[in-house]
């Protein structure tokens, strides 16, 4: 930008001149009137509840796919009944503390929360369970080249030597 200023001309008296306030000093006026920070930041007793809903970690929900029309619809009538009762003519404040907790409680009665399976232990890939059959292979051949006599041991250092290359391209791959 600066480059384009000089080239074209644009450059303006103000962006010529150096600052000259010190770096570590402000040109506000910093009073401790102006200090905007909250006195009391810790929250009121009639507040606990709302504290401890926040704070406990509620479970999921099972709910119906959406195109159960018939089952929104019951859920639906259920949240407007119960709102209507509990909260009726209150104050706008209980309302919108309330809502959400009075949707939630009667989403959990109607569908009930959602159940998890425990997951077992991660399946082997292909690639693993052939390494496995591999090195089971090999260890056999071992066993049975110690065992042979040298005509023998040729043609199963052929096979071990196949057997190894098969395994350590599954195992590079």
């Amino acid at each position: 930008m600066k480059i384009h200023r000089t080239k074209m001309g644009c450059l303006n008296k103000s962006f010529q001149q150096q600052r000259t306030a010190l770096a570590d000093k402000t040109s506000e006026n910093q009073s401790r009137a102006q200090n905007h920070s909250a006195k009391e930041i810790l929250a009121e007793d009639q507040d606990e509840e709302i504290r401890q809903l926040i704070n406990a970690k509620r479970q999921k929900i099972n709910f119906p796919a959406a195109t159960a029309v018939e089952q929104w619809e019951d859920l639906d009538s259920k949240i407007v009944l119960k709102l209507d009762s509990l909260i009726g003519d209150s104050k706008l404040e209980h309302k919108l503390a309330t809502f959400g907790d009075i949707v939630y409680q009667t989403s959990l009665e109607t569908f009930g929360a959602k159940q998890y399976q425990s997951k077992g232990p991660p399946k082997r890939s292909r690639r693993q369970c052939e390494m496995d059959k591999l090195r089971e292979q090999k260890r056999n051949l071992k066993k049975q080249m110690k065992a042979a006599n040298s005509e023998e041991k040729k043609g199963l250092q052929e096979i071990w030597q196949h057997l190894k290359a098969r395994h350590s391209a599954l195992s590079g791959a």
